[in-house]
């Protein structure tokens, strides 16, 4: 084999194992707290799905936790506890906890894909070998239009959701 050849593709294959060396691997876990709710609603899965795909397409290891459902600050933390000790075992990097809080007291119709249902939007990143929060946030959705207030309203505000986080966790 030529020379140059060898090289080209010893560079192409350092480069391939380098690249792989700064993608993160992290783990989501949406957290659904719509108090007096036991099932989860079709919106958190849309959230889910559109925020690992984010980081999916950013290059990142992603995986998820079951969607929990809020009903007390105590069995939160537990799940809390137990995420991070599942994460630690599949070797995962980071922890998001994703919060969507609902509030369809005035909704037209409360389980379906409509922006108005959700009031805001938390989330906490755990580093998952310490169990330390590295950082938090929010979002607040736009007062929906009637353009936005569907399935495609809420996948561009989980891009946004995803994209804060996204920034976060490259700076801390």
């Amino acid at each position: 084999m030529n020379r140059w050849v060898k090289i080209f593709i010893s560079g192409l294959f350092a480069l391939f194992c380098v690249s792989g060396v700064f993608a993160k691997s992290l783990s989501i876990q949406i957290i659904q707290n719509n108090p007096g709710q036991d099932k989860v609603w079709a919106t958190s899965y849309l959230f889910e799905q559109n925020i690992t795909d984010y980081f999916f397409d950013a290059g990142d290891i992603v995986s998820s936790s079951p969607v929990w459902i809020s009903d007390s600050d105590e069995k939160n933390l537990g799940a809390l506890k137990a995420s991070l000790r599942e994460n630690l075992e599949g070797g995962m990097d980071v922890l998001v906890r994703v919060e969507l809080i609902y509030d369809t007291n005035d909704s037209s119709n409360p389980e379906a894909f409509l922006l108005e249902n959700i009031k805001k939007v938390q989330w906490k990143a755990y580093a998952v070998s310490t169990g330390v929060k590295i950082f938090e946030g929010s979002a607040v959705p736009e007062k929906p239009t009637e353009k936005t207030n569907n399935e495609m309203g809420l996948s561009q505000f989980a891009g946004l959701v995803a994209y804060e986080i996204n920034t976060q966790m490259r700076y801390n």
